[in-house]
Formats: C-alpha cells, sequence, structure tokens
C-alpha cells in the first residue's frame, strides 16, 4: 500500500470520525449549545447591519424587499417520518416564502405604505427611481441595472462580508467586482460608506433594531444628534452625526452619501411605529429572523449530518457521504497535481504553489455552489468577465499575471465538466434518499 493512498485512506477515516459517526454527531451537537451565547451576539451584529443597509439601499436603486436574498432567507423544519429517518432523513428543512407570508414585500410602494408614517410616504413613491422598461420609460428617470450588478448588490455583497473584515480591504474587494461588472464608480464608495457608518453606529452607539445589549456603548451626543466615528471608502476618518435609524439607511450625510444617492429626512424617524414603541414592519420581520436562526443552530448537526443511515454511522467503509466526500477531494487533489506541474521553476516554492493551487480551486467552487446565494454573481458572468475578476483578483495578492492566464486556459478542457460533476456529486445522496423514503 503506498503512502499517498495510506494517507487519503486515513482522511477519509477521520472525516467520518469527525463528522458522521454517532459520536462526532452527540458531540458536535452538545457543541451547538456552548457556542450559542457566542453566535446569537455574532449573527445579530452580523445580519442586522447587513440586512439594514441593504433595505435602506432598496429604497435608493429600487430594489424590493423580497429581492434582497440574504434579508428572506430563513427556514423551517420538521421531523421526519420513521421511513425517511431508516433513510438517514433526520431533520427536513424548507425555505419559508417571506412572499407570501409578507405581500408588501414583493412591491416597493407596498414596503413604503406598509412601513412608513402616512405624512412620507407620497414623497418616496413619487420621488425614488422607477425601474426603467425599454421604450416605455424616459431617459433620466429610471434605474436599468445589468442583472449581474443587481445580483451582487441583493446578494453576493453579504456573503462576501462573511468571507472577509468590512475594512479597507472588503473596499478594495468591492472595486475589483465593480471594474468587472462595469459598475458605476459611485455604487462601490456608497455602499461602503453605508455599511461602515452602519457597523460603527451599531458598536459605538445604541440604536434600537441596530445595536445589542452588552455589546454597543451608550451613545455620545452632540446637540442631541449621535456622534460616532467611522472610516470611508479613501481611507479618512470621520464624526458622523445622525439621530434615527433612518438616517444611516437612506439620509444625505455630508462626507457618506453622493449627491442624488442619499435623502433629505426629518429630523425623527419616518418609520411608523405604534405609541411609539412597537417597531415596524420591517425591522420585525428581520428580528424574528435573527431570533429564529439563533434559536435553530442546534438543528445545525442535522443539517450537516443529513442523508446519513444509521448503519453508515457505525460502519465507515457503508457511507456513502463518505464516499462523495472522497469524490470532491479526489477532484481537489487532482486539480493541486495539475496546478503544480504548471508552476514555472522560477516561482515553484510551496508557498506560491499553494496560492495558485487556491486560485484555481476558486475558479471550479465559485460557480459550480450548490448552495447558490451568494455566488449567483460569479455564475450570472460570462466567462471573459469571470476571468478578467479572476486574475485581478489573484495578480492584486502577488500572483504572476501569465501564469494565471496559462492556468485559465489550460483548465478549459476539462474544467465545466468538472463543475458539472461537482453539482451533480452535492445532490446526488439528497435526491436518493428521498426517493427511496416516498417509495417505502
Amino acid at each position: 500500500m503506498s503512502y499517498k493512498w495510506k494517507q487519503t485512506a486515513l482522511q477519509k477515516k477521520k472525516y467520518h470520525a469527525k463528522a458522521l459517526s454517532q459520536s462526532a454527531i452527540y458531540v458536535n451537537w452538545l457543541r451547538m449549545f456552548d457556542i450559542q451565547p457566542i453566535f446569537s451576539d455574532y449573527i445579530w451584529l452580523q445580519i442586522s447591519a447587513f440586512d439594514l443597509t441593504q433595505l435602506g439601499l432598496g429604497l435608493l436603486y429600487s430594489i424590493a424587499p423580497i429581492d434582497f436574498t440574504s434579508y428572506v432567507l430563513n427556514f423551517t423544519h420538521t421531523m421526519p417520518s420513521e421511513q425517511e429517518m431508516m433513510q438517514g432523513i433526520w431533520a427536513k428543512f424548507e425555505q419559508i416564502d417571506y412572499g407570501e407570508l409578507h405581500p408588501w414585500m414583493l412591491d416597493l410602494d407596498s414596503y413604503i405604505y406598509e412601513n412608513v408614517k402616512e405624512e412620507h410616504q407620497s414623497d418616496l413613491t413619487s420621488t425614488r427611481p422607477k425601474a426603467g422598461v425599454y421604450g416605455e420609460t424616459q431617459y433620466g428617470r429610471s434605474v436599468y441595472d445589468p442583472i449581474v450588478v443587481t445580483e451582487f448588490i441583493r446578494s453576493t455583497v453579504h456573503k462576501m462580508r462573511l468571507m472577509r473584515t468590512a475594512d479597507v480591504s472588503w473596499y478594495q474587494f468591492l472595486t475589483q467586482i465593480k471594474d468587472t461588472l462595469e459598475m458605476a464608480d459611485i455604487t462601490d464608495k456608497h455602499l461602503f460608506n453605508r455599511l461602515m457608518a452602519m457597523f460603527s453606529a451599531q458598536k459605538t452607539s445604541f440604536v434600537l433594531g441596530l445595536s445589542i445589549l452588552g455589546s454597543s456603548f451608550l451613545t455620545e451626543t452632540e446637540d442631541n444628534f449621535a456622534v460616532v466615528p467611522y472610516i470611508d471608502a479613501e481611507g479618512n476618518i470621520h464624526d458622523l452625526k445622525f439621530k434615527t435609524l433612518d438616517h444611516l439607511q437612506m439620509g444625505f450625510i455630508l462626507g457618506i452619501t453622493p449627491l442624488g444617492h442619499g435623502l433629505l429626512m426629518p429630523l425623527y424617524s419616518i418609520y411608523k411605529m405604534e405609541d411609539e414603541k412597537k417597531n415596524p414592519p420591517i425591522i420585525s420581520t428581520m428580528i424574528e429572523k435573527i431570533s429564529s436562526i439563533a434559536h435553530r443552530l442546534s438543528l445545525s448537526t442535522w443539517a450537516y449530518t443529513n442523508y446519513n443511515k444509521p448503519e453508515e454511522m457505525t460502519d465507515a467503509h457503508k457511507s456513502e457521504k463518505m464516499e462523495q466526500y472522497d469524490s470532491i477531494q479526489w477532484m481537489r487533489r487532482k486539480i493541486e497535481d495539475w496546478v503544480e506541474h504548471q508552476i514555472p521553476s522560477e516561482e515553484a516554492n510551496s508557498v506560491r504553489i499553494r496560492q495558485y493551487q487556491n486560485a484555481v480551486l476558486q475558479m471550479l467552487g465559485w460557480k459550480a455552489k450548490r448552495h447558490k446565494w451568494g455566488f449567483e454573481a460569479w455564475r450570472l458572468t460570462t466567462d471573459d468577465e469571470f476571468k478578467d475578476w479572476w486574475i485581478n483578483n489573484w495578480t492584486t495578492q502577488g500572483l504572476n499575471t501569465q501564469t494565471l492566464e496559462r492556468l485559465f486556459e489550460g483548465s478549459k478542457i476539462w474544467l465545466p465538466h468538472l463543475r458539472e460533476e461537482k453539482r451533480r456529486l452535492g445532490e446526488k445522496i439528497k435526491r436518493s434518499r428521498l426517493r427511496l423514503s416516498l417509495s417505502l
């Protein structure tokens, strides 16, 4: 038995022992309870800032709440039947249809009427830009967004925030995408400035609907305005003054907002609040979603273990999920071997080779995600657009442009096939187990 084969067999056993065995499931389930308080704080701080920023941008860029994938991404779960459990189905998850639950999310005017005080409704419905229709809408009085750019604002930017810290390096990442997708220069700066202001206000002041007890500080004030520091897209540090949450979301604020990309807001909130206390529906929905995610944490173990039969938990050799894992890892190993042989001798040190391997693995994975949210913009890009972004992204991390060009062109022969195979493998066990459980 060769050393390399032994290592592969050991990795498979390790994966089974750590993720699929009975003891692994039990230990991971207990760990979920251990981290629940930390997780709850984390998701509140992350999700609320992003959701509220995107909802504000929705009014400015004419995107309905239902179109923000991250805002309406939530699931319910039910217990499986006995037949389903025998096929390793431990929990059944179904995505919540927020459009059916809250019809006002489907249309911007309905959203405004449901959430905004009556005296401000006509201003928002009459002055916001409408979605353009070619041949019907007058030029300059509507918004025409290419689908890839809109998808970027709707979901990709949120996913990338979970993968990168929202600092200057994250703005550089936004700029790369902006250049590739030919977005207006103002969009990436405006998005970054809004989000950084929201995160700063969340941590250094206390804003109802945004901040969290125990993590946010009491607000410094000046002339009855909250004052928080924030860093803009150019790296400049400012003191930001605001009164209410909607000022941060959509208000025109000097130093943050480009002309024409913010609204002149009244001193007090435009949101409907019964008895000045109850949250408007758009905030209540967000809070309910975050709470349900926090309470559902312990189910993460069963979601990860789904489609794992009882006998597969005790015997690694019977585990189809382990074989599925090994098939995907086989792709990774083959790609890494191929890349290693393509690197010129002057760059062939272990660190550079690892970087090039990661680059090509990203080229495989990001356009072949089974769970697509956050990656849809890359799936929708043309090969040329993706190539421009991919080379620019890795060149800024120190890799050689010519070597990247050679890797991209050389992979065209086999990459489309591997992407399709990766998608097929991702769904294979789920489809077969569901089919078997229905046939019993």
